[in-house]
């Protein structure tokens, strides 16, 4: 057999590996050996056992895959507007199928609903938003925007629905219902407040000592803080909500 050149090999190999992406083959453990030889192969040469094993891949090719139409059923509802914020359950249960894995009852069963919501999806589109949804929305994303990088680090799974909904949202200009009530579960704290205002409009309230009207139920400024507008000295201010109280500070006792 002819020797390889690098050059020859770096290509294979990132063709095989553009050939198992394409497959839905990414969690796949030859995959994940094939894009660490290609980076290597990118960089320098690789020793002769890796270029054995690498070699053999080659020739083999794609891996057989097995239920290929229920994960070409599983690849339009990964494709799907509105359950984005379900490709990672729905790209395992494909990755598992396509090796003639079985999946449990449990797993069946949310299998089915995945594919039921995707058809409803498919047909109907996503359902429209009201004025009152998309401020709502619109105000979660700002929360989101205000939270740090270290927030989300440590919640992955909220910020990847949080993602999946701003792209699907600027792409379609909505997004679906499970997806909504997601939302509205990440951002339940403010939300409640906004439902359930501590201190309503017309109530009488206290910012920093001073006795204020307020004029507005909570809302989410442009800086992703839960506010509202009171009346103070004729004035119009802007206040964050949890500085302002019902009653009035105690005086202080003189010496």
């Amino acid at each position: 057999m002819a020797r390889k050149s690098r050059g020859q090999r770096l290509a294979e190999a990132t063709q095989l590996q553009a050939d198992y992406d394409a497959a839905g083959l990414s969690q796949d453990r030859s995959y994940l050996f094939i894009r660490d030889m290609v980076v290597r192969l990118g960089r320098r040469d690789i020793t002769s056992g890796q270029k054995k094993y690498l070699d053999s891949l080659i020739d083999q090719g794609l891996p057989q895959l097995h239920n290929v139409e229920r994960c070409a059923e599983i690849d339009a509802a990964i494709a799907t507007p509105g359950l984005g914020h379900m490709s990672d359950p729905l790209t395992d249960f494909k990755f598992k199928l396509s090796k003639g894995w079985n999946l449990s009852e449990k797993q069946e069963k949310f299998l089915a609903a995945l594919l039921t919501q995707a058809a409803t999806l498919q047909t109907d589109g996503m359902p429209a938003l009201t004025p009152e949804r998309i401020e709502r929305l619109e105000s979660m994303f700002r929360i989101a925007k205000s939270r740090g990088g270290w927030f989300w680090q440590h919640r992955p799974g909220q910020a990847r629905a949080v993602e999946n909904a701003q792209v699907c949202y600027a792409e379609h200009g909505a997004i679906s219902a499970d997806t909504y009530g997601r939302l509205e579960h990440i951002f339940r704290g403010p939300i409640r407040k906004m439902d359930n205002p501590r201190l309503p409009s017309g109530s009488l309230a206290y910012s920093r000592g001073q006795a204020v009207v307020v004029v507005t139920n909570p809302y989410i400024d442009e800086h992703g803080r839960l506010v509202q507008d009171v009346l103070q000295d004729s004035d119009m201010v802007t206040a964050c909500e949890d500085q302002l109280g019902k009653r009035a500070p105690k005086a202080r006792k003189e010496s």
